[in-house]
């Protein structure tokens, strides 16, 4: 756990690149780890963790740029204010 006094927040990893908006993990965004098959990133599915009870089998690392990336994503996913039309 990254901030084990604290709740984090993560993104599901997964190796179907199906879905519309998902991010490639490239070799690049590796700092640490790197699955034996290309994985891709969901901004939009989030998850709670709250002790290591929920970090099962961890891949790895990515970089800070990449996180900023995914981040920024789903954001944009949570804050639908820039177009909405309520006055």
């Amino acid at each position: 756990m990254p901030y084990p006094d604290e709740e984090s927040i993560a993104v599901a990893f997964t190796t179907q690149s199906h879905h519309a908006g998902s991010f490639a993990v490239t070799s690049e965004a590796w700092v640490r780890g790197e699955p034996s098959q290309q994985s891709y990133v969901l901004p939009w599915t989030l998850a709670t963790l709250k002790d290591d009870l929920h970090v099962v089998g961890r891949q790895g690392s990515v970089t800070g740029e990449f996180t900023d990336q995914v981040t920024t994503a789903t954001i944009s996913y949570l804050d639908h204010s820039e177009g909405s039309d309520s006055a």
